[in-house]
């Protein structure tokens, strides 16, 4: 058999997705307890689908902490009116389907090899999105 021998880093790098936006469907949410700081998140199973269709699965973390990427979330997902009662639960998330932006966290000490991330939800084509709040 003849192949081109290929580096572990370059069979790691190819199991990953450029960054840059993609639809997404969210497969399972569940509402459970951060390890690193016992306060409530909800996890979401994310299914992150390439142009072509193919897809990979992604695993990320809605909390109050991450304000921004939280609102985002439900703006996404058509629930920000939920976000703004102060209240959403893993129903909110299960099935929704949206854009969102998709990035690369490489590990710094070289321990892990490099994962997609999702960055942040991106609001859905023609939503009102309000500035306001935002400072200069």
């Amino acid at each position: 058999m003849e192949f081109k021998p290929r580096t572990a880093k370059e069979i790691a790098d190819s199991k990953l997705m450029a960054k840059g936006v993609y639809d997404f469907e969210i497969v399972d949410a569940l509402e459970t307890l951060s390890k690193s700081s016992s306060k409530p998140m909800i996890e979401l199973k994310v299914k992150v689908i390439r142009p072509d269709g193919t897809a990979r699965f992604l695993t990320d973390y809605l909390l109050e902490q991450r304000a921004e990427k939280l609102r985002n979330a439900a703006l996404a997902c058509g629930v920000l009116d939920r976000y703004e009662k102060g209240s959403l639960t893993s129903d909110d998330f299960r099935q929704k389907r949206g854009k969102l932006k998709l990035g690369v966290e490489r590990d710094r000490t070289r321990t892990y090899p490099d994962k997609n991330v999702v960055v942040d939800y991106l609001p859905p084509a023609g939503a009102a999105v309000d500035y306001s709040s935002f400072t200069k």
